[in-house]
C-alpha cells in the first residue's frame, strides 16, 4: 500500500511542476508573450537603423547631393534660404496683410506716421 501511494505522490509532483513550474506550460505561455513584444521592438529598432544606414550611405558616395546637404544644414541650424517662401502657421490678425503693406516684393514698408499727425 505504501508503494502505490509513494508513486502517486511522485507523479503528482512531476505533473504539478510540468504545469506550474519555472519551465512549465504556464511559464512558456508567459515567455511567448514576452517574445512577441520583443520581436515587435526589434522590428522597430531595425527599421530605425535602416533609415539611419540609408542616410549614412548617402554621405559615403563620391559626390554628396548638394540639395540634401543644404536642406539638412538649414534644418539643423534653423536658417532659411533667401529664396525660400515662409508660410505662417497661425492666421494673421484682422486688418494685417501678408505682404507687409502691399509694397513691392523684397522692399521694406515705409513706417506709418504716429496717429494724430499728418
Amino acid at each position: 500500500m505504501i508503494v502505490p501511494l509513494l508513486l502517486l505522490i511522485v507523479t503528482g509532483y512531476f505533473v504539478f511542476n510540468a504545469i506550474k513550474g519555472s519551465r512549465g506550460i504556464t511559464a512558456q505561455r508567459h515567455d511567448q508573450g514576452l517574445l512577441v513584444g520583443d520581436q515587435a521592438a526589434l522590428a522597430r529598432v531595425q527599421a530605425r537603423r535602416d533609415r539611419w544606414q540609408a542616410r549614412v550611405d548617402a554621405l559615403r558616395h563620391h559626390a554628396i547631393d548638394r540639395d540634401m546637404l543644404n536642406a539638412q544644414a538649414r534644418s539643423v541650424l534653423n536658417l532659411a534660404n533667401p529664396d525660400d517662401l515662409a508660410v505662417p502657421l497661425k492666421p494673421l490678425p484682422p486688418g494685417a496683410s501678408a505682404s507687409g503693406g502691399g509694397g513691392a516684393p523684397g522692399a521694406a514698408a515705409a513706417p506709418l506716421p504716429p496717429p494724430g499727425k499728418p
